[in-house]
Formats: structure tokens, C-alpha cells, sequence
């Protein structure tokens, strides 16, 4: 049997949408990103005026941070996400700072977060590994106490929810912003894209401009109010989101729901089959959270087991199981370690070394899941020390 890591959930209504796009003669930014931007604030339960569609998740740090305006600054950042909140912060003429994460989430550690801060901070960016939320009220407690801007990468997040409220709409706890991808592999996807989310006004009135190279009337404005000059009236980037992109996240939104379920319904059947395996952790849930259901990252009790975990990616690629690791710590990557101290992030290390992410998608199969399990099983019952 051949199970891919991922398989994007693509249905007849998606290609409708696309048709209908491609019709309109209109492939950029247009009105399908303004029905695209409506339907993901309905379902948030936000004004759509504060959300803000972007090319990705990269592209809205970038803008926020350039708002926020971080120049000179420390930006506080978990050792196990994706590399952009790095890459952006130094883009942005600010300092990195590198804080370890919690070992039983996976998430941003508070206490450590409370001993990197200085007078230099400015900014956190807390994220939602793999779909579970942080723990927002303490992150929040803690910051807002050193006067820091509190910038979510969702990335993982969008579907989750903290004590009520979804993620994107958790303002009412201290959140400066929220920012989401919509990348080939997410909860919610349109191949690339982003989406911000924020009340702040004046940061509102700043990316509005800054998205799309500073202009003050973008081309659909243009060309239906039948005028053809701009003004630059900021420095700005190519950040805008086009029409293409959001007509499939028209149909994605749409049944968004119901690839949900599908979601819960994996996770559970995961649970089921490998709760009793003792070599291998299963994903913990934060109390008072729901899961986004994005990834699920199974973590081996390496003291158990006879091989470490490359080994055991590569005797399940011999049965045919894509897997991934999310994510190499950004302190071990060749151009930044040299920035950054491994003896400092002791729980990243730990759950660097352990973590695997295995198929998880809504078509996967029953039967495909069981084979995975069984396989896994099958590892356990052969390398058990």
C-alpha cells in the first residue's frame, strides 16, 4: 500500500469556483478576494474590515512586523516552528530571539519566554504547533506586563479554538494580531496565501497600503472607477492576494465544516488504534482548546525503543507511509546557528529528536489508517528494547 504524507482534499466545487474565475477574464485581486474575505470573517466572527487577505503566512509577518515597526528591536520566537517569524524578524532589521518550548504541547514555553525578555523586546510571536493552542492567557499575562506586541502565527491554527472563541477572534484576550496560511497542506487551503487578522487601526490603515506596493487604489479600484492614476503614499511590497487563489478558498470555506469532522473522525480512529503502544506519545490536547486538527504528531520514547527516529521514518517509507518532522529547531539551521545557543532550548531538543508527523488528510481511508497503525505496531513489537 502507498500513503502520501498529504493529499490535498480538492472536490468538484473547487474546480467550479476556479472555472468561474478564469471566465470572469479577472485573475488577480479582485471581487472573489473581497467574497473570500467576507465568508472567512463570517465564519471567524470578526468585521471583515479587519481582515486582510495576503500572498501567505510569511508575507503578513512581514507587514505586521514592518507596522508594528520592529526595526532595532528583539522579536521573542519558539524554537520549533517554521523558519519565516526568523527570517522576518531580520528582514525587518530586528533581533531573533530564540525561547524553548513547552514539552508537553509543543508550544511556546511561558516561563522560558519570562527569562528572555529585555528591555529590547518588543514583539512575541507565539504559534499553534500542529492546531494546538498555546496557552494564550499566561503568554498574554506575561507580556502585556513588559509592554510587548503579541503577533499569533496561525499557520497551523486555522480551525482551532481557545475557552469559546475561535482562533483569529480571540482579541478580547490581549492579541495584537493573528496571522494565517492557507498553504497547499493547511486546515484551509488555496495552494499559497495568508490571511492577517487585527483591530488595531493604525496597523489596519498601514498594511492596507504596504501590501501592495504603497499604492493608495489598487487595479480593481481602478478599473471600476474608471481612473487610471495611483499615488505611492508608503514604502511597500507584493504582498496582495488574487483572485485565483481565493476562488478556491470559496469552496474550501464553504465545506470547511465538514472536512473538519472527517478530521476529528481520523484523529479519533489514531487514538483508538495506537494508545495502547507504549513506545510512542500521542498529541495532547490544552484543556479548555480545540485542536485546529492540522497535523498529528505521534513522539517516540526513544529509551524504549532499539533505533532512533530517522530509522524508523525510514523503515515506514519501506512500507510505503509518507511522514515529515515539523520541525527542525531554527537554531540547528546552517545559516542561523551560529546566532543561536543549543544548550538553550533543552525541551526543543528533546522533541526534536522524537517527533514524526504521520499521514493525516480527510480523504485518508479507514483501511489506510489501520495499515498505518498496524505498521507502526509492527515497528514496535520488532524494536522494543
Amino acid at each position: 500500500m502507498k500513503i502520501p504524507f498529504y493529499k490535498p482534499p480538492i472536490s468538484f466545487w473547487e474546480y467550479i469556483e476556479v472555472f468561474k474565475t478564469l471566465r470572469s477574464g479577472w485573475l488577480t485581486t479582485g471581487k472573489k478576494n473581497k467574497e473570500f474575505s467576507l465568508l472567512l470573517s463570517e465564519y471567524l466572527g470578526i468585521e471583515e474590515r479587519y481582515l486582510k487577505l495576503v500572498a501567505s503566512c510569511t508575507a503578513g509577518l512581514h507587514l505586521l512586523f514592518d507596522a508594528f515597526e520592529v526595526r532595532g528591536c528583539e522579536i521573542l520566537i519558539p524554537a520549533i516552528t517554521f523558519i519565516s517569524p526568523v527570517e522576518m524578524a531580520i528582514l525587518s532589521g530586528a533581533k531573533p530571539v530564540i525561547v524553548d518550548v513547552e514539552d508537553e504541547y509543543i508550544t511556546i514555553s511561558p516561563d522560558d519566554l519570562e527569562r528572555k525578555i529585555t528591555s529590547k523586546s518588543k514583539v512575541v510571536v507565539p504559534t499553534y504547533y500542529g492546531g494546538n493552542p498555546y496557552d494564550v492567557e499566561q503568554v498574554v499575562e506575561i507580556s502585556r506586563a513588559k509592554n510587548l506586541v503579541i503577533i499569533e502565527d496561525a499557520a497551523h491554527g486555522f480551525g482551532a479554538e481557545y475557552k469559546g472563541y475561535k482562533v483569529g477572534n480571540i482579541s478580547k484576550f490581549g492579541v495584537d494580531a493573528t496571522v494565517f496560511s492557507f498553504y497547499a497542506t493547511k486546515t484551509l487551503q488555496t495552494g499559497e496565501g495568508g490571511a492577517i487578522v487585527t483591530s488595531n487601526e493604525r496597523v489596519l490603515e498601514k498594511i492596507s497600503k504596504t501590501y501592495l506596493h504603497g499604492m493608495d487604489r489598487d487595479a480593481w479600484k481602478r478599473y471600476h472607477e474608471n481612473v487610471y492614476f495611483y499615488d505611492i503614499t508608503e514604502f511597500g511590497f507584493k504582498y496582495n492576494f488574487p483572485d485565483i487563489l481565493a476562488s478556491i478558498g470559496i469552496a474550501q470555506i464553504k465545506r470547511f465544516d465538514d472536512l473538519q469532522k472527517k478530521r476529528e473522525k481520523i484523529w479519533k480512529m489514531y487514538i483508538e488504534y495506537l494508545r495502547d503502544i507504549e513506545g510512542i506519545k500521542l498529541p495532547k490536547v490544552r484543556s479548555n482548546s480545540i485542536h485546529s486538527y492540522h497535523l498529528f504528531v505521534i513522539r517516540l520514547r526513544l529509551d524504549m525503543w532499539k533505533i532512533d527516529r530517522n530509522k524508523f521514518i525510514a523503515l515506514l517509507s519501506e512500507r510505503g507511509i509518507g511522514t515529515s518532522v515539523h520541525f527542525t529547531p531554527v537554531y540547528r539551521f546552517s545559516r542561523y546557528k551560529s546566532l543561536f545557543d543549543i544548550r538553550g532550548f533543552p525541551n526543543s531538543e528533546k522533541v526534536f529528536q522524537e517527533i514524526v508527523s504521520i499521514p493525516f488528510y480527510p480523504d485518508l481511508k479507514k483501511k489506510e489508517v489501520e495499515y498505518i497503525c498496524d505498521s507502526i505496531r509492527d515497528l514496535w513489537n520488532k524494536y522494543r528494547r
